[in-house]
């Protein structure tokens, strides 16, 4: 079987890909987004209490 890596002058290492230089800084990317999402869903919960206690607050106040 033949292939381009059998051809002469053929160099393996022109055809990969580049690896990032900095894994620490895709780490600390992925962590950067997390913390977002868990602050996101933090708020959510936090309003989702906030407008319960505001619609249970105004039933009492109308008398149910």
């Amino acid at each position: 079987m033949g292939g381009p890596w059998r051809e002469p002058g053929f160099d393996a290492a022109s055809l990969r890909s580049p690896r990032p230089h900095g894994r620490r800084r895709a780490e600390v990317l992925v962590r950067e987004r997390e913390q977002d999402r868990l602050g996101k869903v933090v708020l959510v919960y936090i309003a989702a209490v906030v407008m319960s206690f505001g619609l249970v607050l105004s039933l009492i106040h109308h008398g149910w």
